[in-house]
């Protein structure tokens, strides 16, 4: 069975049992940290949780060392779950299907915006608005500083980018000049 149908099936089965438990959105932010965490150390991650000769204890962990507190019951005993199927390796499929599903029931748009300093509240709120009022979404940001980018932001949203920073403006001038 390939990683995609496993992840959608235990996903499934944990989005659905969180509803019934009234616990979705602790859940959610557990595996939010999980996913944060796991991409912060991936290779030590992957290395771990696919040998088999560590010990089931010793990877369950280090999956809840990376969920961090706090961290709901059911998760915990998910994750168990997860480790008595020998899935521990699946793990980062099951939680990104999971916050996919949780999204798309909330209405929620994974965005990131990358800027040449640090935003103001002011300056969050409205793109967070513009968000809304464009797309109809709320918005879950990821903001990531770039000074190369001179000023001005790039707002990724799904599958769509604004390019309003100052290096974008500059480079599609340079490159209108070039076809001149």
């Amino acid at each position: 069975m390939d990683n995609g149908r496993i992840s959608v099936r235990y996903a499934r089965a944990l989005f659905q049992l969180v509803q019934e438990q009234g616990c979705e959105d602790a859940v959610y932010d557990g595996l939010t940290r999980f996913v944060h965490n796991y991409f912060l150390a991936i290779a030590q991650f992957n290395e771990v949780l696919s040998d088999p000769i560590v010990a089931r204890e010793e990877k369950v962990k280090l999956v809840e060392m990376a969920v961090g507190e706090p961290m709901h019951d059911t998760l915990k005993q998910f994750i168990a779950f997860v480790a008595d199927q020998k899935r521990e390796d699946k793990m980062i499929f099951i939680a990104m299907k999971y916050m996919e599903m949780y999204r798309e029931k909330h209405n929620i748009l994974s965005t990131q915006v990358t800027t040449a300093t640090e935003l103001s509240e002011a300056s969050y709120d409205k793109i967070k608005a513009y968000i809304k009022e464009t797309f109809g979404a709320d918005a879950e940001m990821d903001v990531k500083i770039d000074p190369s980018l001179i000023g001005g932001f790039i707002l990724d949203i799904e599958n769509t980018r604004m390019d309003a920073s100052v290096a974008g403006q500059l480079n599609a001038l340079k490159n209108k000049l070039k076809q001149k």
